[in-house]
């Protein structure tokens, strides 16, 4: 089982974690700073130029706590929104830090 946690903040840079194991809770809510809401329809990623299924995760009272806008996780969920044929349905914008976990089926199947 292998996967990979991206933390993607509003500013500053992106940091990465080899997983060996699905994330717990705790983990996911310290990577966006909050409780958690899974972003609809951000279900796939391009990384090391190849597209991979994810789930993504963001602080679900973001946009209550006024957080900045997250312009790079915005572009990439706009990107898999495109792949959805759904770019058009949503004109929203993510705010504050973002949470992508990606990896092999069984990593996948068990988060």
């Amino acid at each position: 089982m292998h996967g990979t946690l991206l933390q993607i903040p509003a500013a500053g840079s992106i940091s990465q974690k080899v997983l060996d194991r699905p994330p717990d809770v705790g983990e996911l809510q310290a990577a966006v700073g909050g409780f958690l809401e899974i972003v609809p329809w951000f279900d796939s990623i391009g990384y090391g130029g190849v597209v991979m299924h994810c789930v993504v995760f963001c602080d679900e009272d973001g946009k209550h706590k006024e957080l900045p806008p997250n312009e790079r996780a915005s572009k990439l969920w706009h990107r898999a929104l495109e792949r959805n044929r759904m770019r058009t349905l949503i004109r929203d914008q993510l705010v504050g830090p973002v949470a992508v976990v990606f990896g092999d089926r069984e990593l996948m199947s068990e988060l």
